[in-house]
């Protein structure tokens, strides 16, 4: 974390940063957020083709946040890669804005660092990336509860809080969620073994594959969380920011994993032990997220994307929850805004049938009165 901010201060012109401090029930985090964009003074964020990437959401994955400071280091053209063509680079990213989260886990980090290297949830022991209030709490028959647990409520945790603010200000294209555990780029669902309809849904995965091809040398997994990672989970942000947030491109990306290590040996499991691997993974992982920028400007052209946020979400200052209201269940409009997330895929299924009902019931009236003019007709031309 000293390396970036140095970094930011050597690069004004393109880097800057804000630390968001929040907390409730005598706990509080910090996330520090480094945005990149060329001619920085002058952005419009509404014009350009805009990116939010969240590494170290578990404390346990350390390599994730090292990708992060490699990657913000390309940015600021401290570093290179071998195969990157400059000019082409520096034309995608004069049209991005680019918001990176390098831990979104501070606390848990800290954990980690002082010796407890299973640690992924946060200081008080939540996993952040279960704490999300898409299909949030649901336990499946191998839930482990010191794994996942959800929290005491959706959104909960101060770390989701200052994410979800995040998110719902900035209105991104592409969302990733980084990881390492194994090697995967996955699209939602994580809560179903299912992908979403539709045509936004396919070009997602048609750019995974592709990005498998080209820097995963078809070794990853491609798909949905749920389909491919062989268990369902409940509650993370990649399904929120599909869902609520209509974040039209949401990956997660599992960047590194030992298969063959101890599952005790947590080191080892999730980061890379020796120079050659973890520069390996670093440079292979930074030159994906450059071609995933180029591609997902080039294949949004065009397609009307819905609106991120609705206008029934604007009505609800964010700044209640980031005051600890969710967690208290103290104000009657962040529990109004939670029940209204919480539901609202129950309320778009039941929406549904009942347009499907009122179109079988008029159907079923217009057929009765159809038949009973009929009925009518043959009786009167019958001589008595």
């Amino acid at each position: 974390m000293e390396e970036i901010k140095a970094l930011v201060g050597r690069h004004p012109d393109r880097l800057t940063m804000e630390t968001i401090t929040t907390g409730n029930k005598d706990y509080s985090a910090e996330i520090l957020v480094v945005t990149y964009g060329r001619g920085r003074r002058e952005i419009d964020n509404s014009s350009k083709f805009r990116i939010l990437l969240s590494f170290g959401q578990h404390g346990r994955e350390l390599i994730t946040s090292e990708l992060a400071l490699r990657l913000l280091s390309i940015l600021s053209e401290e570093q290179s890669l071998p195969s990157m063509d400059p000019i082409c680079l520096n034309n995608t990213l004069e049209k991005l804005v680019i918001k990176v989260v390098p831990m979104e886990n501070l606390n848990g980090r800290k954990l980690v660092e002082a010796g407890d290297l299973c640690e992924r949830r946060n200081g008080r022991g939540v996993d952040l990336n279960r704490n999300w209030s898409v299909d949030w709490g649901k336990k499946e028959k191998d839930y482990d509860p010191y794994e996942e647990n959800p929290g005491t409520a959706p959104l909960s945790e101060p770390e989701t809080q200052i994410m979800r603010k995040l998110s719902k200000s900035f209105e991104p294209h592409i969302w990733v969620n980084v990881h390492s555990g194994m090697e995967a780029l996955f699209m939602p669902y994580d809560h179903r073994n299912t992908t979403p309809d539709g045509l936004v849904s396919h070009i997602m995965r048609s750019m995974l594959e592709e990005l498998n091809h080209l820097h995963c040398q078809d070794r990853c997994l491609v798909g949905s969380g749920g389909g491919s990672v062989g268990y369902l989970a409940h509650g993370t942000a990649t399904d929120y920011m599909y869902d609520i947030v209509k974040v039209p491109l949401a990956f997660t990306f599992e960047i590194y994993g030992d298969g063959a290590a101890s599952s005790k040996d947590c080191f080892r499991m999730f980061n890379p032990i020796d120079m050659t691997t973890f520069n390996r993974v670093l440079n292979d992982w930074s030159a994906s997220f450059l071609t995933l920028f180029e591609m997902g400007r080039h294949q949004l052209d065009g397609i009307p994307l819905k609106a991120s946020t609705s206008n029934l979400d604007k009505l609800v200052s964010i700044d209640q929850y980031l005051d600890g209201y969710l967690m208290a269940r103290s104000s009657r409009y962040g529990k109004k805004m939670e029940v209204i997330e919480l539901g609202m895929q129950e309320i778009r299924t039941y929406f549904r049938l009942f347009l499907l009902s009122s179109v079988l019931l008029l159907f079923m009236f217009c057929s009765r009165i159809s038949k009973s003019k009929c009925s009518k007709q043959i009786v009167s031309a019958i001589p008595l």
